[in-house]
């Protein structure tokens, strides 16, 4: 979803659309970066029509290190971009949760993004 790019584009860590793949050139993930998927749904109807829809972000940070800061970047940026954040969770009781099989530490978001449907 481009708004999402947009949105992240001046992080200093590569956003993937979907997952992280391994490419000949990396085997290995890179020491931070974020993944997302979208779902979007009709929002509101107006004289049986739809006239506004809303997009589901969720939006993973993934991390070999403390991602505290770059968590931060992260939600200014979606707020600055007009998203609305619904949850974040790190799952990790109190801490970002650390996934043992990536060694990686991570966090999730749900975002939201209402937008106007064009007659």
């Amino acid at each position: 979803m481009r708004q999402v790019q947009q949105a992240l584009s001046d992080l200093d860590i590569p956003v993937y659309a979907g997952i992280w793949r391994p490419t000949p050139g990396q085997q290995n993930p890179p020491p931070q970066y974020a993944v997302y998927a979208t779902t979007t749904t009709e929002d509101v109807h107006l004289d049986d029509a739809v006239v506004s829809l809303k997009t589901f972000v969720y939006l993973s940070l993934w991390s070999d290190g403390d991602p505290t800061d770059t968590a931060t970047r992260i939600r200014s940026a979606m707020y600055r971009a007009g998203f609305i954040m619904v949850e974040e969770t790190d799952m990790g009781y109190n801490q970002p949760a650390y996934d043992s099989a990536t060694r990686q530490y991570n966090l999730h978001w749900t975002w939201c993004l209402r937008s106007g449907v064009a007659p």
